[in-house]
């Protein structure tokens, strides 16, 4: 009676075993599909780029490059623009030391500078996993952004080496999340000693952040909506003690940044930016009101719905911050859940960067040109498999048809 019984499971393993080709042509399927797709997505990228480059030299107005061409004149000693000091005099000094091509056009630098940071892209991009659908969207969007804004001389091409630096301290093989988030931390430190002064806030936040997703990450039960909800308003409650304690100990720092607001709508009155102009909802001053429109300029920071009130010109900086503020809300709900260090510290680190925006970036323009320039660091938290949607990956059924 045994004989049976033998040649069942024989005749069932046999089954097993005529099934399992077919299962690994499918995963074979699924990995030459995926190749194929982030391909297809690298093959974009230069081209992206170079439409890019041919709207800033052909179809954006240079109202939109005003930045650009007053720290090109700076650095050239043009007698024809005034010389502004702070950052400008910074980026003008830095872009004049590496003028060895004597460079006398804004489009010398654009082109040259898409080029060598384009290049830089398409490696980060080729380290990460294949991406599906919307995240090929925000590779190109980035992409596209950043040659427009971006890679020009200007301010914003150093923002992007800083975090390019941190970046590199992100994916080092070290082990110690502590040494490491400490290290980016020293990186935006170090900016704010001669380029841009609120880095400071932004490398205490992102400690402070990192501190607060940690014990977050300790939990075993699966994270929903009023998780996320819980670290905004710890974040919120966060920034209320800072600017507490700034008012008792530094507060001239306070009165700074308690008026920037109105600060900014006097000095962008009639630029290019003041179409995009934050301004504050909730009237009045004190700290009180000043956290209630922080919240609120943080969620319009986030949701920008108004930007599309502006015009369709504005479609791809709406867009851009969707898939930002999507990914960002996505990664939140599954912290406790995320394996990859680099990616939760990069996740530390862009939010903390959100929390000092959300006080210092005066428009909406400035807001997402910034934010682009925070690739390095961005993409890492978004270009990811845990980031992937089911809705956009391939179906087995289908794949299954195709190799049988």
């Amino acid at each position: 009676m045994s004989q049976p019984r033998s040649f069942t499971a024989g005749g069932s393993n046999a089954g097993r075993r005529r099934q399992h080709p077919t299962r690994k042509a499918t995963q074979l399927a699924l990995r030459r599909r995926a190749a194929r797709d982030k391909n297809i997505v690298l093959a974009l990228v230069p081209l992206v780029a170079i439409v890019a480059k041919i709207m800033v030299a052909f179809v954006l107005p240079p109202k939109y490059f005003y930045d650009n061409n007053r720290i090109l004149g700076m650095s050239i000693d043009s007698a024809t623009v005034d010389e502004w000091e702070g950052t400008y005099r910074v980026a003008a000094d830095l872009f004049k030391s590496l003028n060895v091509f004597g460079f006398q056009t804004m489009l010398d630098w654009s082109f040259t500078l898409g080029v060598i940071f384009t290049i830089l892209v398409f490696l980060m991009v080729i380290r990460v996993d294949s991406p599906d659908f919307l995240q090929s969207i925000f590779i190109l969007a980035a992409t596209g952004l950043l040659n427009i804004y971006v890679f020009n001389i200007g301010k914003d091409i150093i923002q992007f080496a800083f975090f390019f630096a941190v970046y590199i301290i992100l994916i080092l093989p070290i082990d110690s999340s502590i040494l490491k988030i400490g290290l980016s931390c020293a990186v935006l430190y170090y900016e704010s000693t001669f380029f841009r002064e609120y880095y400071v806030l932004i490398a205490a936040l992102v400690l402070f952040v990192f501190v607060l997703l940690s014990m977050f990450r300790l939990s075993k039960g699966d994270f929903n909506a009023p998780t996320v909800a819980a670290i905004c308003v710890i974040c919120f409650l966060g920034i209320y003690a800072m600017m507490v304690v700034a008012q008792a100990i530094m507060p001239s720092e306070y009165q700074q940044m308690i008026g920037l607001r109105a600060g900014y709508l006097t000095a962008f009155d009639g630029s290019a930016d003041s179409q995009t102009l934050i301004k504050n909802w909730i009237p009045g001053d004190g700290l009180p009101i000043f956290m209630a429109n922080y919240l609120v300029n943080a969620i319009r920071m986030l949701l920008p719905v108004e930007l599309m009130l502006k015009g369709m010109y504005y479609l791809p900086f709406f867009v851009f911050q969707l898939l930002i503020t999507f990914y960002m809300v996505h990664l939140l709900r599954r912290i406790n859940k995320v394996h990859d260090k680099s990616q939760f510290l990069a996740l530390c680190v862009f939010i903390g960067y959100a929390l000092a925006s959300f006080i210092f970036e005066p428009d909406f323009g400035s807001w997402v040109r910034h934010e682009s320039a925070t690739f390095p660091v961005l993409h890492l938290l978004i270009l990811s498999n845990n980031q992937r949607l089911k809705f956009f990956a391939p179906k087995d059924d289908v794949l299954e048809g195709a190799v049988s």
